[in-house]
């Protein structure tokens, strides 16, 4: 429990594909059909490798993986909110201790892949938003990535941290808050290029109240021993007032026993 898949508007999806829950290693002629939701690039050694998360019509995501020498192929097709069908790829197990998505396996693909742009079967967004209490409960798996949703709060300065194991000998810094409809408060702290681009949407949002959706988060404990989530490299994606129904009725709520204020851009914007 405490995470809720949040179903928004769907259309039926003909075609004859497998389902994400289907796929096992013990076959290798699938043909599936997903909305990309996240794409993004990891090195390995001394090549890459293109990491995506895959959700089908049922709500139901897996990871799929391009190696190095085949990434040149699919790029141009493999686009952010676009469905795309595929054909022919291996299943495999997911072997890295934390994990994008709880799904156990992943779609690893091979030389003789398909990837075919088809028309859009569904405008569902997809969402597995996870309570806070429950993070701060400790009750959450910190190896699988959750989605976080709340008000921003208390956002701090950003800021460079000094670190020999970057290549600038240094990296950016961003800490804030999200605030929930109980009123419960979630830490989160971004590092890298996605503190940078988290706060310049922050400080040129025009509304004073910003509501955040934090996708592919990790959770961490802080020096306190207290749960706050972070950016996982190149797979975390940020939302600032999305044009969502979820965002109108987080903008409308303002109960009376909501005492800490949400901080402006003009109160804590770095000019």
């Amino acid at each position: 429990m405490g995470s809720t898949m949040i179903h928004f508007t769907s259309d039926s999806c003909d075609g004859g594909y497998f389902d994400i829950a289907s796929l096992n290693p013990n076959m290798g002629e699938w043909s599936v059909s997903m909305k990309i939701l996240n794409c993004w690039s990891v090195s390995r050694g001394s090549g890459r490798e293109l990491n995506m998360i895959l959700g089908d019509e049922h709500f139901t995501q897996i990871q799929a993986v391009v190696r190095d020498e085949l990434i040149d192929n699919y790029l141009s097709r493999l686009i952010i909110d676009e469905w795309v069908s595929i054909k022919n790829f291996d299943v495999s197990r997911v072997n890295s201790i934390l994990r994008p998505i709880p799904h156990r396996f992943k779609i690893v693909f091979r030389s003789d892949t398909l990837v075919q742009s088809i028309n859009m079967c569904s405008s569902r967004t997809y969402f597995n938003l996870t309570e806070f209490v429950s993070i701060l409960s400790g009750i959450v798996n910190p190896n699988i990535c959750v989605d976080v949703f709340g008000k921003i709060v208390n956002v701090r300065e950003l800021i460079f941290v000094p670190s020999v194991e970057h290549s600038q000998g240094r990296y950016f810094e961003l800490y804030f808050g999200l605030r929930d409809t109980e009123c419960i408060h979630l830490e989160c702290r971004l590092t890298g290029d996605l503190a940078v681009e988290f706060y310049d949407l922050w400080k040129h949002c025009s509304r004073n109240t910003v509501i955040c959706i934090i996708k592919f988060v990790k959770l961490e404990l802080s020096q306190e021993h207290r749960w706050r989530c972070t950016n996982v490299t190149g797979s975390t994606r940020i939302m600032l007032n999305p044009d969502l129904s979820i965002t109108d009725e987080m903008l409308c709520w303002n109960p009376e026993n909501d005492q800490v204020p949400i901080i402006t851009r003009k109160e804590n914007a770095m000019e």
